[in-house]
């Protein structure tokens, strides 16, 4: 599968706010992006590389880029599901921008 098409796999997993999680909230069963994207990519893999990739790339202005910078934006107290959606939106986006160029 594609980046793309992972993207769009992992994104589903989560893609409404009860299936989503951060911090202590995953021990409820919800799953962050990291572990949506680790069950896409089976465990620690190019596919995971690549989709981990692809996701700090469309993290928002400002979102620090240090360490786990996804995780940090998954669990910072002011992120929201929507926040979450918006940033696969942004990556799954910037997917199509890559193979158009």
């Amino acid at each position: 599968m594609s980046v793309k098409e992972n993207l769009i796999a992992a994104r589903a997993l989560i893609d409404t706010p009860e299936k989503w999680g951060k911090g202590d909230d995953l021990a409820n069963g919800g799953s962050c992006v990291m572990l949506a994207c680790s069950h896409v990519g089976r465990g620690p893999s190019l596919a995971f590389e690549d989709m981990r990739s692809a996701l700090i790339k469309a993290l928002p202005a400002g979102a620090p880029l240090i360490g786990p910078a996804v995780v940090r934006f998954n669990d910072h107290p002011d992120t929201t599901h929507a926040d979450i959606m918006a940033l696969f939106d942004r990556a799954i986006t910037a997917c199509d921008e890559q193979v158009a160029a």
